[in-house]
């Protein structure tokens, strides 16, 4: 390896366990999705490489429990010694005293112990802190470290899953000569992804025991599999009394508590880190809106057609056999909007089968004049099994998926803990090639009170996530469900949001992820590094960590504008990037 060519941030997964023994941190590859997804510039780093790898880094991420050789443990600690800064999560690579902590021994020695665990449990801020800047309430984790302070500052403790206070730590910070080290103890890559994608289904869930969210119908969804608490992980409705929903998107919240732990670190160590923001022309977030076409009334889609077109944006029809006739899907589609699927698994003689998601996709090809469709939304939110279905959207080159979301109107909100698309994994950790935008509500005023929008758009914005609403055609002539789509896009556009379809959202983050960084360099006069870009990208932001700067690409000038992103002041430059093409960034800051 050659370190002259590394980026300042290295990012390490420690080696997993043998299968049936313990660990504090499933899924360690999927930290890879998520700086993937922020944008980030940084080099990954196998654990064999990482002695000689030292030398060239200034920040070093690790995510696992091994331990570490002793040899490499003391090159570790010579290395902090020296300045350097290292992020630890779930678990310290044998270093724990580096890190000020004591791990936990299990409770009692038992067959296919070994390791102790966290478990479920919420995170509790104890002070305030940069990193935890965004969190108002206790955050709800799965699995980890479990482990005390001997020598640390303690940043946030631990809460079990009945949020009883325990003597265990979330989140350390020790300074260690002209370095440090941080410890985020649970599991972050792995609460991701179980709160994200739940677990698998193949029977009703636990009714909210409230009213509000019966889940237990006997009938099989997406929702079924969700694993956040309704009492600790919900938020009342402003204004609506009795009514609660999931207003904080907390598998986002961990994400951007790892993006914040590296931007603190970094500003320590005088790292001007670059990343690719996550939209054009830096725009804070985006708006979807998605129709179900259920029941294929044509007056209604008409009047449907009419209200976007009164809103000024395009969205998504997905569409349910036997579908619209040929000249309204013609007047859709001319119009801009998108023609998407709509898997029925619900209607009588519509069972749960691959065999019959080909069908309907075969079929609706066909009604689209031999378009295949990219996105997809099941009827009812239905889901059986655990991955199958995104299995099926890869299969037929279906690129973005919209089946994880609220069923109920007690489940409204961020019921899968995000606001953002993502690439689901299997059990196994592969990465599946389809993007999941979860549906976090239906109708306003028939299925919820457009008082929840509030909240739910105030997230999105904190977060930068895309408020995803849903508008049945059937309901559009009900009073106040027009009135609720123009207000909803109004109150978006007023928070700098832009309404995107789900394919050009869909190209868009599959063209972001073509990117990759080269040669990055940084002296005492600012930093500089190549974008190679496998796609085009019209208008995209480059930010650069730092309150003040000048920046350039291709050698010229480009005037800088500072903007706060997850808590930090980044200098944000934008520009034209063609496909295949080289482009030189700099951040001048002297």
């Amino acid at each position: 390896m050659e370190t002259a060519q590394l980026a300042p941030l290295g990012v390490c997964i420690l080696p997993e366990p043998r299968p049936n023994a313990a660990r504090t941190v499933s899924y360690p590859h999927y930290t890879h999705e998520i700086l993937r997804h922020a944008g980030l510039c940084y080099t990954e780093i196998a654990t064999e490489d990482l002695a000689a790898a030292l030398p060239g880094l200034r920040l070093l991420l690790t995510a696992g429990d091994a331990e570490l050789p002793a040899g490499l443990q003391a090159r570790l600690a010579a290395w902090v010694e020296g300045g350097g800064r290292w992020l630890a999560v779930g678990g310290t690579g044998g270093a724990a005293g580096l890190f000020g902590v004591a791990p936990e021994a299990p409770a009692y020695g038992s067959f296919g112990g070994g390791a102790s665990t966290l478990g479920e449990g919420y995170l509790a801020v104890a002070v305030q802190h940069r990193i935890l800047g965004h969190l108002a309430r206790p955050l709800h984790y799965f699995n980890g470290l479990p482990a005390q302070v001997t020598d640390a500052q303690v940043l946030a403790g631990v809460l079990d899953a009945h949020q009883r206070l325990t003597q265990r730590v979330a989140v350390t910070e020790k300074r260690v000569g002209r370095g440090g080290c941080l410890l985020i103890a649970p599991d972050i890559p792995g609460t991701v992804v179980r709160i994200q994608q739940g677990v698998g289904v193949n029977r009703d869930g636990v009714s909210a025991p409230d009213g509000t969210a019966p889940v237990g119908d006997n009938v099989l969804k997406s929702s079924d599999g969700g694993v956040l608490d309704w009492i600790f992980d919900r938020q009342p409705v402003p204004g609506v009394p009795g009514l609660q929903g999931f207003f904080e998107p907390i598998a986002d919240h961990w994400r951007e508590l790892l993006l914040r732990a590296i931007f603190y670190l970094a500003e320590q160590a005088e790292v001007s880190l670059p990343l690719l923001w996550l939209y054009p022309r830096s725009l804070p977030g985006l708006a979807h809106l998605s129709h179900d076409t259920d029941q294929n009334e044509p007056a209604k889609g008409e009047r449907l057609l009419e209200v976007v077109a009164e809103a000024g944006i395009e969205s998504t029809w997905c569409v349910i056999l036997p579908g619209y006739d040929a000249a309204l899907l013609e007047r859709i589609r001319a119009a801009g909007h998108e023609l998407a699927m709509h898997y029925d698994s619900m209607s009588d003689n519509c069972p749960w089968r691959a065999d019959l998601f080909h069908e309907q996709w075969e079929a609706l090809t066909a009604l689209f004049g031999g378009q295949e469709p990219l996105t997809n939304k099941n009827h009812y939110l239905r889901w059986e099994g655990d991955v199958d279905l995104w299995q099926w959207c890869v299969d037929h080159g279906i690129q973005l998926d919209q089946s994880k979301g609220a069923s109920k109107t007690g489940e409204a909100g961020f019921n899968f803990g995000t606001c953002r698309p993502y690439f689901p994994v299997d059990f196994a950790g592969r990465t599946l090639d389809v993007l999941e935008l979860p549906t976090p509500t239906q109708d306003f005023i028939v299925f919820a009170p457009p008082a929840i929008l509030d909240p739910m758009l105030d997230a999105v914005v904190r977060s930068h996530g895309i408020l995803h609403l849903l508008f049945h055609p059937a309901h559009i002539d009900k009073p106040g469900v027009a009135d609720a789509i123009l207000h909803a896009v109004d109150a978006a556009q007023a928070q700098g949001l832009e309404w995107w379809t789900a394919a050009r959202i869909n190209r868009w983050e599959r063209a972001r992820r073509q990117v990759t960084w080269r040669d990055y360099t940084q002296d005492g006069r600012g930093a500089q590094v190549t974008l190679h870009a496998g796609a085009g990208l019209e208008g995209a932001t480059v930010l650069w960590l730092g309150r003040a700067g000048r920046g350039s690409v291709d050698g010229a000038a480009v005037d800088a504008s500072t903007v706060t992103r997850w808590g930090f002041p980044f200098q944000a430059a934008t520009f034209d990037a063609a496909p295949g093409s080289a482009t030189r960034l700099a951040f001048q800051t002297s």
